[in-house]
């Protein structure tokens, strides 16, 4: 007996496959149903792919987690830079940014933003931490 929960992994996988070929194949078979059930990156790439409007911060920071687990620096940090102009407290993507900087060897552009990063977060411990790496960069 196939189970229900087969059935929709399986189903995730040909519309995953779907859009990987063809987003307008995707679209006419499937509408936007199923992009709901994406990953938020995997989400906001596919809307991309479709021709819609990133605008929202969340967006953008999905599009630099995705340039960033692909090692495109420069992507990563246009992408988390948009993001945190529209929302200026998203310490998440002010987290990721100042990795990428790091990762792209532009330390004076990390080491600003892991002091942003620091004047975002209310945790001791943490606040102890970035401090420690910030003064390892060595700048």
């Amino acid at each position: 007996m196939v189970k229900r929960q087969d059935l929709y992994e399986r189903e995730m996988a040909r519309y995953r496959e779907t859009l990987r070929l063809d987003t307008e194949v995707a679209q006419d078979r499937y509408g936007m149903t199923l992009i709901h059930s994406l990953s938020p990156s995997e989400k906001v790439l596919a809307l991309k792919e479709m021709g819609n409007d990133i605008t929202n911060a969340a967006d953008y920071y999905n599009l630099g987690f995705v340039h960033g687990e692909e090692e495109n620096w420069d992507e990563a940090i246009n992408y988390f830079r948009r993001a945190i102009e529209l929302d200026p407290k998203l310490s998440d993507a002010i987290y990721n940014l100042a990795v990428c900087y790091e990762r792209a060897n532009l330390l004076p552009q990390a080491k600003s933003t892991w002091q942003n990063f620091h004047d975002t977060i209310e945790d001791n411990d943490l606040k102890r931490e970035v401090k420690e790496h910030i003064k390892g960069l060595g700048l």
